[in-house]
């Protein structure tokens, strides 16, 4: 969906999950396991973040705490978007080539110890709360097709 948004937007763009999974594949740590990626490297990133957003012009932006960290930018649309979980277990075993049981098992894993990092780092536990985002698209049933062309409409 990214690269959809990406290929009909022309927009500089930032993934602090590429970014992470670059890093973690170059320094010989595990992207799931987010005690690894220390506290510096998490305010680097969100430090590039807070600066790329602040910059004029546009700006594609994938990022989890993306609404966190666009907090006050009216002029910034916040895309949150969720899916049922099991559906997230079926695209994760789909993108890796593991197991459904093993996608459960480190979908899960992942998303614990990110929320307790960054509940440890900034003290707080709304990431996703939707009142930190524009818009809330559930994508459980929808095509990244049909997810980059409901954002699109929301930019024109």
């Amino acid at each position: 969906m990214f690269k959809l948004l990406l290929a009909q937007l022309k927009w500089p763009t930032f993934s602090t999950g590429a970014y992470f999974r670059e890093y973690a594949q170059t320094h010989s740590i595990s992207l799931n396991n987010a005690e690894e990626q220390s506290e510096t490297l998490t305010h680097q990133v969100d430090d590039k973040v807070k600066e790329m957003l602040g910059k004029p012009g546009n700006l594609l932006l994938d990022a989890w705490l993306g609404g966190i960290l666009a907090h006050g930018k009216d002029d910034v649309l916040k895309v949150l978007l969720i899916a049922d979980d099991l559906v997230r277990f079926k695209r994760f075993a789909k993108r890796e080539k593991v197991s459904l049981e093993e996608a459960q098992k480190e979908v899960l894993l992942r998303d614990s110890s990110w929320f307790d990092k960054v509940k440890k780092i900034y003290q707080r536990e709304d990431f996703f709360d939707e009142k930190n985002y524009s818009v809330v698209i559930n994508t459980s049933h929808l095509s990244t097709e049909d997810i980059a062309s409901r954002i699109i409409k929301l930019l024109t």
